[in-house]
């Protein structure tokens, strides 16, 4: 059994065939679990306050009496990738996912700012260790995990950081800004404001008090502070799981947190790479599959299959 999941595991990492064949997948990426009538699974819809500003929040509830590990899911930029077939699968595997939209973000009150992104983290990770919350919700606030995409994997970095009671933290192709301080910060106005159109081409309507123009104005100004390497210290005490995509940009692998993580000794660290874009289009299954494994791993996660 293992010999066999070691094999598939390699095939899921170069982005191999016929995932969805092998016997070795996890129950959760495939099979509805049983229904427990007095603990069904459900979903609810709610807010939190981030600087007295209110976030729109999902929360996907595992059935089971519980109460239930959780997992803060951060998407990144602007959010057209939810990663919600990842909710869905961890949910399915006895963790209780919160999927919310920053502040300034789909409909979530306030203006969207890159710094406002992990103070939102927070709030999030705050909420979900109240007492009354965490009984509410039938969460264990002793067992919370961080998981963040794109410009979520910058903010879950500063909260898996910054936040000692998170048990550990996954980063899904991080945007580590500050790399692209340099690409936008020598441009002149007029050729700034043209490359934010390409690189931000899809802002438009879904962020409040910003656009392209003036997200690569921040980087420029400010991207030099926005640096994903500076949370390495903190991730460093606590399981890390870093991933990557092969087509994507060398902003999104974490060049510099890795050395910064390799100069820590860090041995809690694992890393994995899809043959992928992005948004890992054609590696769903393998990084549904990479993240149940390793999240399966932990003390206190629910058992896996």
């Amino acid at each position: 059994m293992k010999t066999a999941l070691a094999a598939s595991l390699a095939l899921f990492l170069m982005g191999g065939p016929a995932l969805a064949q092998s016997a070795d997948l996890p129950k959760a990426i495939y099979t509805d679990p049983p229904r427990d009538a007095a603990h069904p699974a459900h979903m609810e819809a709610i807010r939190i306050a981030s600087h007295g500003e209110f976030m729109n929040v999902v929360v996907y509830h595992p059935a089971g009496s519980g109460p239930h590990p959780a997992i803060l899911l951060i998407h990144g930029l602007p959010g057209n990738e939810q990663n919600l077939d990842l909710a869905q699968a961890l949910r399915r595997a006895g963790w209780t996912v919160f999927s919310y939209h920053y502040r300034g973000s789909w409909g979530s009150e306030g203006r969207f700012t890159i710094e406002g992104t992990k103070d939102d983290a927070d709030a999030m990770l705050a909420a979900m260790r109240d007492p009354k919350n965490a009984a509410a919700w039938n969460i264990d606030p002793k067992r919370l995990v961080v998981i963040g995409h794109s410009l979520g994997g910058y903010a879950a970095g500063h909260a898996g950081a910054a936040n000692r009671d998170v048990m550990a933290t996954v980063l899904l192709a991080p945007w580590d800004p500050s790399l692209d301080a340099a690409m936008f910060g020598p441009l002149t106005p007029a050729a700034r404001d043209a490359l934010s159109e390409r690189a931000f081409d899809d802002v438009e309507g879904r962020l409040a008090g910003t656009d392209a123009h003036a997200l690569a104005a921040d980087i420029a100004a400010h991207g030099a502070a926005y640096r994903l390497a500076d949370d390495a210290a903190g991730l460093a005490t606590r399981p890390l799981l870093v991933i990557t995509a092969a087509r994507d940009n060398q902003s999104c692998k974490a060049p510099n947190l890795k050395p910064a993580l390799a100069a820590l000794k860090d041995d809690k660290v694992d890393y994995a790479e899809f043959q992928a874009d992005h948004g890992f289009n054609e590696a769903r299954i393998g990084l549904e599959t990479r993240v149940l494994l390793w999240l399966a791993k932990l003390p206190g996660a629910p058992p896996l299959n």
